[in-house]
Order: structure tokens, then sequence, then C-alpha cells
């Protein structure tokens, strides 16, 4: 499942199914799929100043980090909780629903929540494993997560501090009560381009396209087609013995 486009805002969220006879209990979440509300983060995450609210990370972004407005005018309470009702809370229902659907099917399931992180942020880091310490999902998911991408030649990091799993993640894995596993997964966006972050930012603006990085794209494609394969038997032998 994918959020959504700005010329997509009918169908929000898009949600893909895989093709017949192809069907897997893992549910894959993209929520920085676009420009809207970031699902990853709590509905109450914002700030509300003399009757405008204010956010340079939260749900809805309102300022750069330099607290530059990124909008016309500023959005008042009622503008923030129509955005939250068209777009926020339909991606957690809809997450809902899809794990429920899994569940009763598979006697359980697992969301694997995709980040791109920022070069600045993630530093050195080229693949980070978020669990929340082990607590929204079982250890031997994300081994196996890790020694796919290890064994492409990727270094390899997990629960670092900042990523250890985003608000999907604390929601949705519920191992112990609901056998719903949630895992994410933050790839460093550096290994998508050529240039320095530095560069990136420039041709941005610039109204340039950033040359891709094609061999570690398709790396990457290899490790999640991979993962994807790899981890459903893994998660019928956490769940055998019917816990």
């Amino acid at each position: 499942m994918a959020c959504v486009r700005e010329q997509d805002r009918e169908s929000f969220p898009i949600v893909r199914h895989p093709a017949p006879g192809t069907r897997t209990p893992i549910l894959v979440s993209v929520p920085h799929y676009g420009t809207q509300p970031l699902p990853h983060i709590t509905r109450d995450d914002f700030e509300h100043l003399d009757g405008e609210v204010r956010s340079r990370r939260g749900v809805v972004r309102t300022h750069t980090m330099r607290e530059t407005p990124i909008f016309a005018r500023p959005l008042v309470l009622s503008d923030l909780e129509e955005r939250l009702q068209k777009l926020y809370d339909p991606y957690y229902a809809t997450l809902e629903r899809l794990l429920a659907e899994l569940r009763q099917v598979y006697g359980c399931a697992l969301l694997l929540d995709g980040h791109t992180g920022s070069p600045r942020r993630m530093k050195d880091h080229q693949v980070i494993i978020g669990t929340r310490h082990d607590a929204t999902c079982a250890p031997a998911l994300a081994e196996t997560i890790a020694s796919v991408f290890t064994r492409h030649g990727f270094a390899v990091h997990k629960d670092v501090s900042g990523y250890t799993g985003g608000n999907i993640v604390a929601t949705c894995g519920q191992p112990r009560t609901c056998r719903v596993h949630a895992i994410q997964l933050e790839i460093n966006a550096a290994l998508l381009i050529t240039t320095t972050a530095d560069e990136f930012i420039a041709q941005i603006r610039r109204g340039e396209i950033p040359e891709k990085a094609e061999a570690n794209i398709a790396r990457i494609r290899a490790c999640l087609q991979e993962t994807l394969a790899a981890l459903p038997p893994v998660l019928a032998t956490v769940h055998e013995d019917g816990t």
C-alpha cells in the first residue's frame, strides 16, 4: 500500500494487490509516496499558536526546518482536521483492514513499512531496521531482512536512535496479542543517487533531475524481492505452535 500523489487524491489511499495465487501474509506500506500528511507520525504532532497550526516535522508540515512558510496562508485547526480526516485517518483504517484480512486468512500478518531516509540524518548508516527494540516483531523476522541486505553488501543496523520505528510500526505491531508484526525499513537516500547530498539539493533547486544510481537501485530491488520471498516461511515458523 502506498501513500497518494496529488493527482490521485480521489483514490486515496492507493492499494495494489498481488497477482492471483501470489498472495502472502505480508503487507508493504509506503507512507511517503507523495506530499500528503505523514501517516508515520502521530495525529497530534503539531503546535497551535495564536490560532495558527505550526509544524516543521509534524503530521502536516507548515514550515521548513529554517522556519520558511510552506503554504501561501497559515493553516488553522479546521484546515488541519480536514486534511487528517481525508488523508491521515483513511491510511490507518486501511492498514487495519488489510492486516485483519491477512490475519484472518493466514492466522498472522507482517507489515513492512518502507522509507528512504535523509542522508544528513542517517549519515553513514545504509540500511536501518526498526522494531522498537523487538517490541513490534519477532527477532527472527528482522534477522531475515538483515541477512538479505548484508548478503548483497549493504551495511545494516537495527534500532538506531531516531529510527527505531515510527507511529505506524508502533500502532500496528502487536505480535504477542494479535499475531501482527511490524518492521520499519529505512534505506539511506544517498544510495539512490550518484551525487552528494548537497549537490542533490542544489540540482533540485535548479530544476534539474539528479542522476539515479542504477546499480544500487537494482541491488536494493533484488534485496526487497528476496526479503518478501524469505519472510513468509519465517513468519509461519514463529507461530507454528499456535501462539
